[in-house]
């Protein structure tokens, strides 16, 4: 059952400056606590707290340390109110190992991911909105499988220089407390040239490069798509697929081509122009992501054998995803520069 409670007004007013705003921020988020736990909805259920953004869609300190702050809370709630917590070590790992968002912005299926991959019924999350003297905070519960927001509530706190310093300082990586993050293995970046006019070149550098492209930047549910990737050197490709759904696959190889061996210069298309079988893109709405990874060297990254008889591509479950990631993360460190490269980029997929 969907419920927005109305929007609840907490004025704190603070005391000597750099020394309350964190008394006034537990004393606010177990208020909030105590509120999502009277809800019937998130009993025997389980929620997850993300980094509570800014109105421009930044990750910074005082998202951090206001999330934590509210799985603190919750969590002190949850024997009581008949809820189990993910904790925030599982969420940030399940967000670094599959970075769902582009260039530190989340995309909307975030929700819907970041449930299906931690197994949270309900995320909550935030956002900050900074006023003259004060910080507006709005809170949300969503529900993870429907998107629906089930809950809703908002206060205020007067933004002194210490809550304007943790506000403006951002985050780097993946968030979740600060800190440069490991590298993730799915970050997305679109790169240039990605467009339905044509592959874009591969370069004359000693280097090991790979580019990987898009017959479009943006699909409807139900069209073909057709990707293609090009190496500089002779090198070993394998292209990774992120679903809107968070479900991943790896789509080259595949059955039709189960040599992952890629000639300097020469265009591979998935699929070929002449193949038995197209690729249909599939909802929800959101951003598609695929990344390539080369290297000189045969490297296995995944399991050798298909999921079925007649499978075209390897669908990975949890499990094979988090050994792909480590398993590049390691291979990585083996290679010597020059010989391993990467690229990725984000399609839209549209209703």
């Amino acid at each position: 059952m969907t419920r927005i409670v109305g929007f609840l007004a907490l004025v704190t007013m603070l005391g000597p400056a750099g020394t309350a705003w964190a008394q006034d921020i537990t004393a606010v988020s177990r208020a909030v606590a105590t509120k999502v736990g009277e809800l019937g909805e998130v009993k025997d259920r389980t929620l997850a707290v993300v980094d509570f953004l800014t109105s421009g869609d930044r990750m910074t300190e005082l998202g951090s340390f206001l999330a934590d702050q509210f799985g603190v809370a919750l969590t002190g709630r949850a024997r009581a109110a008949g809820y189990k917590m993910v904790t925030r070590r599982e969420l940030c790992q399940a967000i670094r190992e599959n970075k769902f968002w582009v260039d530190d912005r989340f995309d909307p299926e975030l929700h819907r991911k970041l449930g299906k991959w931690t197994q949270a019924d309900f995320i909550v999350s935030g956002r900050l909105t900074a006023l003259q003297r004060q910080l507006a905070v709005s809170v949300r519960l969503i529900d993870s499988a429907t998107l629906a927001e089930v809950w809703a509530d908002s206060l205020t706190l007067a933004l002194d220089d210490g809550l304007r310093a943790l506000l403006s300082q951002p985050v780097i990586g993946a968030g979740c407390g600060g800190g440069a993050a490991p590298q993730p293995v799915f970050s997305v970046t679109t790169p240039p040239g990605a467009t339905a006019s044509g592959p874009p070149g591969a370069g004359g550098g000693e280097r090991l490069q790979v580019k990987i492209w898009a017959d479009k930047t943006a699909y409807r549910i139900g069209e073909t798509v057709r990707f293609g990737l090009r190496v500089n050197r002779d090198a070993y490709v394998t292209l990774v697929n992120i679903g809107t759904s968070g479900d991943v696959t790896i789509i080259y190889p595949n059955r039709f081509h189960p040599s992952h061996f890629v000639r300097a210069g020469q265009d591979v298309l998935i699929p070929p122009a002449d193949a038995s079988f197209t690729l249909t893109v599939h909802g929800p709405a959101g951003l598609e992501q695929i990344r390539a990874i080369a290297t000189e060297e045969p490297i296995q990254l995944h399991a050798g054998d298909f999921g079925g008889q007649t499978a075209m591509f390897r669908s990975l479950d949890r499990v094979q995803t988090r050994n792909l990631v480590v398993g590049i993360s390691k291979e990585r460190e083996k290679v010597a520069p020059g010989k391993w490269a990467e690229d990725a980029l984000a399609v839209e997929v549209r209703r």
